[in-house]
């Protein structure tokens, strides 16, 4: 599996759609690309 690396803009773009309050579907990819970018590889 290839590795994603968020620029800090894609971080801070993520962060901020999160706290939109947008579709429950949008909201849990934008939580998978956080959580992945950090290293974590189970959810």
């Amino acid at each position: 599996m290839e590795k994603i690396k968020l620029t800090e803009k894609e971080v801070e773009y993520l962060n901020d759609f999160v706290k939109m309050g947008v579709a429950m579907r949008e909201l849990t990819r934008a939580h998978i690309l956080l959580l992945v970018n950090d290293g974590k590889k189970r959810f």
